[in-house]
């Protein structure tokens, strides 16, 4: 059995800054070679916030025709501030085809913090509408925590959750969640301390990262299924080392993956990022990919030289 790993993936766009949609059949390939799932249209790394509900049906659509039934091919609808607009936009997801959505909990606009009282009624009104298989995202990226007893309950309540992800929280938050649900659900967890949390009984991972490394990624699964751990052990440490590296681009990783994307001449490369983002310069696109290739990763050397950069 392989285990699976899901990546919120770009949206690959023109140099007009239109959806580039034959750019994007091409970047979902790469996953499919790679045996990686999708999380279309994502908030952060799928710009999901610049595009129109047209551009969001597109690119479901379109996720669907090249992955499904090869890779799992799943949607992360962009947090939203009422429960209303997040049953449309799941809605929107489920009716191209998707087979997993993604809910997050009330985006956290203007010092919006929910009492409990106002989380369960948001999660009671959108999961009593929408009986398609879901995933919870407890991670707390939308300004708070989710409490684990609550996630719980919501698992125990609504069996169409069939998966939590759990990026952003700590191990001790996922043993917690873990003891208080008493039915199957995936455990989706990111990279850092995998090889524990893989034995604590995770699923598969989330990695963004995995847009521009995604072979190394698949690797890194592989070599813990064979149980190989010395091998594994240097792949950890490169994919360690890149994410230090690429952070210094962050809060969040949609600067620096389309700073890859175009430096190393991915589809859809050219046309960069959407406002609010803004592409950097030139010089500094050189910096950082100059120092990407010092980190020494086969997969980054590969591309680099297939593009021409010198390695």
């Amino acid at each position: 059995m392989t285990i699976p790993l899901l990546c919120r993936t770009a949206t690959p766009f023109s140099k007009s800054g239109a959806l580039d949609e034959d750019a994007l059949r091409q970047f979902l390939q790469r996953f499919i070679d790679a045996k990686l799932g999708v999380y279309l249209g994502s908030g952060g790394t799928g710009e999901g916030h610049t595009l129109s509900i047209d551009e969001l049906r597109r690119v479901y659509q379109i996720g669907v025709e090249v992955c499904k039934g090869k890779v799992p091919v799943y949607a992360n609808p962009p947090e939203q501030y009422t429960a209303r607009a997040t049953r449309e936009h799941n809605q929107l997801a489920l009716d191209c085809g998707v087979e997993v959505v993604n809910i997050y909990a009330l985006a956290g606009l203007h010092s919006m913090r929910p009492t409990d009282m106002e989380l369960v009624a948001y999660y009671n009104d959108v999961l009593s509408a929408i009986k398609h298989p879901v995933a919870l995202a407890a991670q707390p990226l939308v300004g708070y925590s989710v409490k684990p007893e609550m996630i719980a309950d919501l698992c125990h309540r609504y069996h169409q959750v069939v998966a939590v992800n759990l990026t952003g929280v700590t191990d001790l938050y996922f043993l917690q969640l873990k003891a208080l649900i008493n039915r199957d659900v995936a455990y989706y967890v990111p990279i850092t301390a995998s090889m524990h949390t893989l034995g604590f009984g995770a699923t598969g991972l989330l990695a963004t990262e995995a847009n521009i490394i995604p072979k190394t990624y698949r690797r890194y699964l592989d070599l813990y299924e064979q149980k190989k751990f010395d091998e594994l052990g240097f792949v950890y440490a490169d994919i360690k080392r890149y994410l230090d590296y690429t952070s210094r681009w962050n809060p969040g990783p949609t600067r620096w993956v389309k700073m890859a994307m175009k430096a190393f001449k991915l589809p859809g490369g050219e046309g960069g990022v959407r406002e609010p983002y803004r592409m950097p310069p030139d010089a500094e696109i050189k910096t950082f990919i100059e120092g990407l290739i010092k980190l020494g990763l086969p997969e980054i050397e590969e591309q680099a030289r297939a593009s021409g950069w010198p390695v």
